[in-house]
């Protein structure tokens, strides 16, 4: 993995979800400088910040904010990415239909929680190839689809307009599948 590996977090406007996703995956990736995390918006709010309730979640939880601006979508970021998680499935959907070859790596944050944790379950009767690098293994994940239990909920609720305890439901939410993701990263 000379060039590094590309994470793309999406969501709607690029100033909830995904900016707190993409700063807390930073952080819990810590030294693993080979693993680059960005975010977009399908209908980004070009140019703004986070709101001052997202932020204020994320320094409650002891991260270290830096600057966001967001941007939208497009076709070459969905390219350079390696792995494009979206905080719900209509996002999975724009990404798509902004690149089409995305499809192959493009999850929702919660079904790729699901299909990590089937990937990783001792019980599983099905085999799977041992990846030789995390490309390798977003084919490995991506082809557990139909395999993995399903689960109903896909989307991860938006906090946007809404009081500041929303926001912190949504860390809470992002806490424990971004744990899934670094778990993910960890096993190759």
């Amino acid at each position: 993995m000379t060039e590094g590996f590309k994470i793309l977090l999406v969501c709607t406007g690029n100033i909830c979800r995904s900016p707190m996703a993409e700063q807390m995956l930073r952080q819990k990736l810590g030294n693993q400088n080979r693993i680059f995390t960005d975010s977009a918006g399908v209908f980004a709010l070009v140019g703004k910040d986070m709101p001052d309730e997202a932020a204020a979640s994320l320094l409650r939880r002891k991260y270290n904010l830096s600057k966001h601006s967001a941007k939208q979508l497009t076709a070459d970021l969905a390219d350079q990415a390696d792995l494009i998680l979206t905080a719900e499935q209509q996002h999975r959907s724009d990404v798509v239909r902004t690149s089409p070859r995305a499809n192959r790596y493009t999850f929702t944050l919660k079904e790729f929680a699901n299909l990590n944790r089937y990937l990783e379950d001792p019980l599983r009767e099905e085999p799977f190839d041992k990846p030789k690098d995390l490309r390798d293994k977003v084919r490995i994940t991506a082809s557990t689809r139909g395999y993995a239990p399903v689960i109903k909920d896909l989307d991860l609720a938006d906090p946007y307009f809404k009081p500041w305890q929303a926001y912190d439901e949504t860390a809470d939410s992002l806490e424990n599948l971004l744990d899934e993701v670094v778990k993910w990263v960890a096993n190759v």
